[in-house]
């Protein structure tokens, strides 16, 4: 049910008095430098878990628009449940930017702008197909193929250029421009069966070559799989994982403690309290590459001055967001890339709390109280619903006229998918890096006013200036400087509302073992066990 409300009742300091009380220690953040190129022969030797009869149960907090994970509108946690039926060629480890086989046995560097795989022999589609080079070509072309649109497509725009089959098992994968560690770019490409793709299956019986196999989904309320008996990894630990959907937190909270779920994900800190004080449940955590922030669509008054823009970030004490309603669980951003990624300059210096500077800009603006619609779609990230009130609050308290959009995550997207024509003048959104591309989380807001997958319309050009001088870089100094260069244009013209760094929280059974968080934000249970 939507709800709009004018005036928030409670302040930020009685959320501050409630949650107090659930202080942690500062979450560290390490830096991470990545490897001129990725190349391995050689897959980790891992421990099999056992396999039982025991069926898993998770419960996430986002639904799943499609099970076609190529389609844009999913999140990191709906990609995750559809990764236990498709793979990609290489995935990351899961606490390093170090690339791990999956598909792909091996990889090499062939030239400048040209890498080769040498595909798993034996691996079979939930279907019967093999899995070969056509398969991987087919899935690589048709991905970012002219008419067809996926979530990936924007972010390899300038970067991968045309898969080629060289035998049965080998492929050469193409870039438009010399990349190094290119290979990570493939974490996000899924290898489908072409035949089952072509007759319009996937999106509603998706099959992969995955652990575990479709066997029906409830939109909104459970996705059900099934042991692939036939796995080229080995027989998968559980007869079938299911992942149910339950957006209220509490409920989630609730159903693992009382041993109806074994994991679940989108935990508050108050919750991480509860469920490290209980007795048959634990927490894995991991810092990630997300930044949080209330994005703000520059194509219409009063957001498109940049002023107003600085106004918002003055006005709001992320410092003390980050020391109440999510202590230890987050820190306030201090640049638009976190410190794990790579050409992170983290010396920006965060936006200062200082609301009588916000007051002075926004009389300089000539602002004079026009309504800013911001949605909150509650469920998406811990907490989410307080730290847009407490935003929304310190807002108000500066002299902004705000509406605010209480909503749950996934109606507010389906809004979102509306572009142009959405109703709302910001929201709170994070954007993980997937591949650990910097340019791309960067445009996955601001690539322009016509091709971001955000309804952002961002439109200066100086920073799609830099944005050329990175792709036509040849070395590490040239990108460097030029990636540099988009984020200070973003952190000084204050393009967004920019608020955290989030680390990631999954609440587990105590018995559920094997399983680790990941910087990427994805979550696996191939390699875990139960008991």
């Amino acid at each position: 049910m939507r709800r709009r409300i004018s005036r928030l009742v409670a302040t930020l300091g009685a959320l501050a008095l409630i949650l107090v009380s659930c202080s942690a220690g500062e979450p560290s953040q390490s830096t991470t430098t990545l490897p001129e190129s990725d190349t391995t022969t050689t897959a980790p030797e891992t421990t099999e878990p056992s396999a039982s009869e025991e069926r898993l149960i998770v419960a996430i907090g986002q639904d799943i628009p499609s099970l076609d994970a190529r389609l844009p509108g999913g999140s990191s946690a709906s990609l995750s449940v559809v990764r236990h039926m498709t793979e990609p060629l290489v995935k990351f480890d899961a606490t390093t930017p170090d690339l791990i086989p999956v598909l792909a046995e091996s990889w090499e560097q062939v030239d400048a702008t040209t890498w080769r795989f040498k595909l798993r022999e034996g691996v079979t589609f939930h279907n019967g197909n093999p899995l070969n080079a056509d398969a991987v070509v087919y899935s690589v072309n048709s991905a970012t193929a002219e008419g067809f649109t996926s979530w990936f497509s924007w972010a390899s725009d300038g970067v991968l250029g045309e898969a080629t089959k060289v035998d049965e098992y080998t492929v050469d994968i193409s870039t438009v421009i010399e990349t190094p560690g290119f290979p990570r770019v493939l974490v996000a490409v899924d290898v489908l069966d072409p035949d089952h793709v072509e007759a319009g299956l996937q999106a509603t019986e998706p099959i992969g070559t995955g652990p575990y196999e479709f066997v029906e989904f409830t939109p909104r309320s459970e996705l059900v799989l099934d042991r692939f008996d036939d796995y080229w990894g080995g027989t998968p630990s559980y007869s079938g994982i299911t992942f149910r959907i339950i957006p209220e937190q509490a409920t989630r909270v609730d159903a693992l403690l009382s041993g109806e779920v074994h994991a679940i994900n989108s935990i508050s800190v108050e919750d991480i309290a509860r469920i490290e004080a209980a007795e048959n449940t634990k927490i894995a955590s991991s810092p990630t590459t997300r930044h949080i922030m209330i994005a703000l669509r520059h194509d219409r008054p009063p957001l498109d001055d940049q002023k107003i823009r600085q106004a918002m970030n003055y006005a709001v004490d992320k410092e003390l967001i980050t020391t109440t309603i999510l202590t230890g669980i987050a820190v306030p951003t201090d640049g638009f890339l976190a410190p794990s990624m790579p050409y992170a300059q983290n010396d920006l210096g965060p936006w200062p709390y200082d609301p009588e500077k916000a007051r002075d800009l926004l009389e300089e603006a000539g602002y004079a109280g026009e309504p800013i619609t911001i949605a909150i779609g509650a469920g998406r990230y811990p907490s989410d619903d307080l730290v847009g009130q407490a935003v929304v609050k310190m807002l108000q308290d500066a002299g902004f006229n705000i509406n605010l959009e209480a909503i749950d995550y996934s109606t507010m997207q389906a809004e979102l998918g509306n572009y142009g024509d959405a109703v709302y003048d910001g929201w709170l959104q994070g954007w993980g890096a997937t591949f650990l591309d910097s340019v791309g989380q960067m445009q996955g807001f601001f690539a322009g006013p016509n091709v971001s997958e955000l309804p952002v319309f961002y439109d200066n050009a100086e920073y799609f200036a830099a944005v050329e001088e990175y792709k036509a870089a040849s070395t590490e100094d040239e990108r460097e400087v030029a990636v540099n260069k988009m984020e200070n244009i973003l952190w000084d013209e204050a393009a967004g509302l920019f608020l955290i760094f989030p680390v990631d929280n999954l609440g587990l059974a105590s018995n559920l073992n094997g399983f680790e968080a990941r910087f990427d934000e994805f979550f696996y249970f191939t390699e875990t066990s139960l008991g």
